[in-house]
């Protein structure tokens, strides 16, 4: 963990960073001398929304500028990192990221960017997937779903964000593994979700551990796609005890376009895990797992998954 892994020679280092150029056009750049920009992919109300707003403060309270935040939203985040991936180098833009959307969206299609054009700087918090339905809804349990779904093939509808993201492919492993057919229904976020479920517009969403938590009193939890159960959600069943073995999990955090300064890259790095420490109270409280997963650890977790990734696309045919 990034928390623990920080010597003092790393903490001298990062001091000394503030009196080094910057490459791209900063030569002769304090850092940062004017305000960084703060991308959200996704539509206002989502979990990167949530974060960001958290965060926002805290980090112009360190930085000592502003990090005004910019919504790029669309295709499940896509538009808004290949903007991030547009821009220079210098220091000025990041963003907040969802893996496995930046993972898996580049081997589903052209997104406008692939993974390599990213850098990843800090991974903050992750979310397992977990099958809800309105607590009306005649699925009273996971079987009740698969039954309904095994003799109506494709009737159910199932909405979540984006294509080849977390939640999509949390419902794609659901298919597999229970031999049925869901329709996917695809929004620009996970704030969309909500009222869409509510209104009855999807039969169900798959969706992340936090809005299941913060929404017990109007969904019904079927499954949660963990190895065990959450602790906020005991009453809840894992997929893998109900006999479906389903993992999947969403792992959030900043990134900035490949070629990102190092000294910034690093300062960025430990103020987020600062930031982190003090936000992961109420991190938790809402339904988050916290991590602190530095710019090495971060880029390993990305080398890790994206071969379970593409195999998993290549086993449905979404694999470009």
């Amino acid at each position: 963990m990034f928390r623990n892994a920080c010597s003092s020679s790393v903490a001298i280092g990062i001091g000394a960073a503030l009196g080094l150029a910057l490459a791209s056009g900063a030569a002769t750049a304090q850092y940062p001398e004017r305000p960084v920009t703060y991308v959200n992919p996704f539509s206002p109300g989502g979990e990167c929304d949530i974060a960001m707003r958290m965060i926002q403060p805290k980090l112009e309270e360190r930085l000592g500028v502003d990090v005004p935040i910019e919504y790029h939203e669309g295709g499940g985040g896509a538009v808004g990192w290949a903007h991030v991936a547009d821009q220079a180098p210098d220091g000025y833009t990041i963003a907040c990221f969802s893996i496995p959307h930046i993972i898996a969206q580049p081997l589903a299609r052209d997104p406008g960017y692939e993974t390599d054009d990213l850098e990843l700087i800090y991974t903050y918090q992750s979310n397992p997937q977990v099958l809800v339905v309105r607590d009306d809804s005649p699925y009273e349990n996971l079987e009740d779903f698969i039954a309904d779904a095994s003799e109506n093939p494709g009737s159910i509808t199932v909405g979540g964000t984006g294509t080849a993201s977390g939640n999509h492919l949390g419902a794609v492993r659901l298919m597999q593994a229970a031999d049925i057919e869901l329709t996917w229904i695809p929004f620009p976020g996970t704030g969309p979700t909500i009222p869409a479920l509510e209104g009855g517009h999807v039969g169900a969403l798959m969706t992340n551990s936090t809005v299941a938590h913060q929404n017990s009193d109007k969904f019904r939890a079927l499954a949660v796609a963990s190895e065990d159960r959450l602790p906020f959600m005991q009453d809840v069943p894992t997929f893998r005890e109900l006999g479906y073995d389903i993992q999947e999990a969403i792992h959030r955090g900043v990134l900035a376009p490949a070629g990102f300064p190092d000294e910034a890259k690093q300062l960025l790095a430990e103020h987020l895990d600062e930031i982190t420490g003090e936000l992961a109270p109420r991190m938790e409280e809402m339904g988050h797992f916290v991590e602190y997963l530095g710019p090495e650890e971060s880029a390993e977790l990305v080398e890790r998954l994206q071969p379970e990734y593409r195999q998993l696309l290549d086993d449905i045919g979404m694999l470009d």
